[in-house]
């Protein structure tokens, strides 16, 4: 809603009022390409300066049950860098056949089913696991 007010008195600002909305808070913007650690390493600092609460997250591609290592490896960066409170989203698929959970290309590794064949496999993209990094 702020963006087309913006825009309608502003006009078109390039990365501004051409957008559909504003980012919140200190956070990165979501379409900026940025790797992992240098979003937490740009948005750590800010944490100290809010009082009424703050959030940093990355965004994992792989099934972090499956490396847990890289897993605190981000958590201690979090915390490395300041960030008071940080999330993890990471992808969960579910095939509705056999109820497998973690990570499925286009074939069910339990059960061998295709997607696309019935029921499409469940496919969760932003499963947040949270952490308070500072002590």
């Amino acid at each position: 809603r702020f963006v087309k007010i913006d825009k309608k008195l502003y006009g078109s600002i390039p990365g501004v009022t051409d957008r559909q909305y504003y980012t919140n808070s200190f956070h990165v913007p979501v379409y900026y390409e940025i790797s992992a650690a240098d979003k937490i390493k740009t948005e750590g600092p800010f944490h100290a300066l809010c009082n009424a609460g703050s959030i940093s997250y990355v965004e994992m591609d792989g099934d972090l049950t499956k490396n847990v290592e890289a897993f605190e490896k981000v958590i201690l960066y979090m915390r490395d860098c300041g960030v008071g409170y940080g999330s993890i989203n990471h992808p969960v698929d579910r095939c509705p056949v056999c109820n497998y959970v973690g990570i499925i290309g286009d074939v069910c590794p339990r059960c061998g089913r295709k997607d696309g064949e019935g029921v499409s496999i469940e496919r969760l993209r932003k499963l947040g696991v949270g952490c308070i990094c500072t002590g």
